[in-house]
């Protein structure tokens, strides 16, 4: 066989190899940057997940250090400490869909300021309940005794004068205050009270004036409401520790 036909038969096979050499060449590449995005994918999502857990211990330990504050206060505190979250880095979607460690940053991106967003929900409505509570408290901490002394009343004035119109107030304060979500039956209850006082003194002054007589209690419906009261204050005291303890440890 002439030299001019080897070559002829040998330049095929050479450019094939040289072709099969470029093409493996280009896939170990392709992999190798494909491999090196995957990387990339894991390293992003360690160092949010890393950033996570400090941001979480930051959190815990500025409301630790903000003690027994009142809702209002610790939701203040709780905003300025989850004002600057950290930001899961982007990456390609091929490495992002490729990367367990990514896809854990990502679950975790879109579930780590839950907590928070409940707990400062938890602590204005706490706000909300301590202020009914307060005024609660206050109308019940009303005495008739303060207002027209102990013993026996011949003259209905020193009633329609000082005790009808203290207790009017403060069931008027009272209703004004915002009833928490589900606290009808307990704001009825406190009203009632009062109200109860109300028409008794009224009742009373009518029996001075027509010179008949009558006397009446109160003190039962005035504890039965302030320990509805406490009652309440107990389980909201409760709801906002457990809503600390959820992002405070």
């Amino acid at each position: 066989m002439s030299r001019g036909r080897r070559w002829a038969i040998f330049l095929p096979v050479v450019v094939t190899v040289l072709l099969a050499g470029v093409v493996g060449a280009l896939i170990v590449v392709q992999n190798q940057a494909r491999s090196d995005r995957v990387a990339a994918a894991d390293t992003a999502g360690e160092a949010f997940l890393s950033d996570v857990g400090m941001f979480r211990g930051g959190v815990a330990r500025q409301l630790r250090e903000a003690g027994a504050a009142d809702p209002a206060a610790l939701r203040q505190v709780l905003q300025e400490a989850v004002a600057d979250p950290p930001n899961l880095a982007d990456v390609p979607d091929d490495a992002a869909g490729e990367s367990d460690v990514y896809a854990a940053a990502v679950a975790t991106a879109k579930t780590f300021l839950g907590p928070y967003t409940r707990l400062r929900t938890q602590l204005r409505r706490a706000e909300i309940s301590l202020t009914f509570i307060a005024a609660a408290r206050a109308a019940l901490e009303l005495r008739a005794s303060d207002y027209v002394g102990f013993g026996l009343l011949e003259d209905s004035a020193v009633i329609r004068s000082r005790l009808i119109p203290a207790f009017v107030t403060a069931r008027d304060t009272f209703a004004a205050v915002r009833v928490p979500k589900g606290q009808d039956e307990l704001a009825v209850t406190v009203r009632g009270a009062v109200q109860y006082v109300i028409d008794r003194a009224t009742t009373l002054a009518d029996s001075i004036d027509a010179n008949r007589s009558f006397s009446f209690t109160y003190a039962d419906q005035f504890r039965a409401a302030a320990a509805a009261v406490d009652d309440y204050a107990t389980t909201v005291g409760g709801d906002v520790t457990e809503a600390i303890n959820a992002v405070a440890g």
